[in-house]
C-alpha cells in the first residue's frame, strides 16, 4: 500500500497530473442529406462581348412548351452541367452565336437571353421573324397546344365572344368562310356532318369534310406546336393565293407557325403554315380566325 502511494506521488511530480484512462470513441454516423441552401448563391453568368453573337438579326422564340414551363440554359452542352438561367415559354428575341453541338442525343445551341447566356435544347427554339407582345406569344402557344390534341373546348375562353372563330383553308378569306362560336364547337369532332369549307385550290372542287377531317387537313396537318419559323405579325409564307387577312381584320395581330418544307425534291413547295389571327377587345386579346397556308397555283 505504501509502495502504491509512492508511485502516485512520483507520477505527479513527473507529469504534473494523474493520468486518466481513455477510450476510443467512433465519430457519430449522420444520414446523407441534400446540401442545405446557402444565403450566397452563385452569380448568374452575364452576356459578355467575348461571345460572338450574330449581328445579322437572326433571333429565336421559344416553342413547344406549355405556359407553366421554362427552357433551362446550361453552362455547358450537357444535362449534368449547372443551370445559368431559365427562358420562359413566351421568351422571344433570343440571340445566338450560331454554335451547335451534338451531345446526349440533343442538339445544343449557344444562346443569350436578357442578361444570361448558356446552352439550350435546339428543338425548343424556332426562328423569329417580326415582333409582338409576349402575352400574344403565350396565347398562341396555348392555342397550338390545344389544337395538337384537337381540344377545342380549351379555346372557349380565347375565342372572340361576338366575332367567334373563322376557318379558312387558304389565306384568301371569303364571305363564305365557316364561322363557329364557342358553344357551337362542342361535339363537332364527333359529328359526321359534312360542311363545305370552300374550294380546293387548282381543281376548284368543293371542300366537303367533317369538322374532324377538316381539322386534320386544314388546321393541324403538321406539328405546329413546334414549328421551324414563327412570324410575329409579319408574313412568312408566300404563294399565289392573295392574302387579305389584314383587310378583313385591319386592327388584328397575326402569329404564323411555319414549316419551309419537308421533302428536298419539292424545293420548298411543300411548305405549310398555320396563322392565328387575334383582335383586341376591352383590353384583352381574342382569337378570331385560324387560317391554313400551303403552296397554291
Amino acid at each position: 500500500m505504501i509502495f502504491l502511494v509512492l508511485v502516485l506521488i512520483l507520477a505527479v511530480l513527473a507529469g504534473g497530473c494523474v493520468p486518466q484512462p481513455t477510450k476510443s470513441v467512433s465519430p457519430p454516423v449522420s444520414p446523407l442529406l441534400p446540401p442545405s441552401p446557402t444565403s450566397t448563391q452563385a452569380a448568374t453568368p452575364t452576356i459578355t462581348p467575348t461571345l460572338p453573337w450574330t449581328d445579322n438579326g437572326l433571333v429565336y422564340v421559344v416553342v413547344g412548351l406549355s405556359p407553366d414551363q421554362t427552357l433551362p440554359m446550361y453552362q455547358e452542352p450537357s444535362l449534368t452541367a449547372g443551370v445559368t438561367g431559365h427562358i420562359p415559354a413566351s421568351g422571344k428575341s433570343i440571340r445566338t452565336t450560331g454554335i451547335e453541338i451534338e451531345a446526349d442525343g440533343i442538339t445544343w445551341l449557344q444562346v443569350g437571353y436578357q442578361e444570361s447566356a448558356g446552352w439550350v435544347d435546339r428543338v425548343y427554339l424556332a426562328r423569329q421573324i417580326g415582333d409582338i407582345p409576349e402575352e400574344l406569344i403565350a396565347l398562341a402557344h396555348t392555342i397550338a397546344s390545344a389544337l395538337k390534341t384537337a381540344d377545342y373546348s380549351h379555346l372557349e375562353e380565347i375565342i372572340h365572344p361576338e366575332l367567334c372563330l373563322r376557318f379558312s383553308p387558304y389565306p384568301s378569306l371569303r364571305a363564305s368562310d365557316l364561322v363557329f362560336c364557342p358553344e357551337q364547337l362542342d361535339g363537332l369532332l364527333d359529328s359526321s356532318t359534312l360542311y363545305t369549307w370552300g374550294r380546293y385550290d387548282g381543281s376548284g372542287e368543293p371542300i366537303e369534310l367533317s369538322f374532324e377531317d377538316y381539322h386534320r387537313r386544314f388546321v393541324y396537318d403538321q406539328d405546329f406546336f413546334q414549328p421551324e419559323i414563327v412570324g410575329l405579325n409579319q408574313e412568312v409564307s408566300s404563294g399565289n393565293a392573295i392574302n387579305n387577312i389584314t383587310e378583313i381584320f385591319p386592327d388584328g395581330m397575326i402569329v404564323e407557325y411555319y414549316f419551309p418544307g419537308f421533302d428536298p425534291q419539292y424545293g420548298g413547295m411543300d411548305w405549310r403554315s398555320l396563322r392565328m389571327v387575334f383582335v383586341q377587345e376591352k383590353g384583352g386579346w381574342f382569337l378570331v380566325a385560324l387560317v391554313h397556308g400551303e403552296w397554291t397555283i
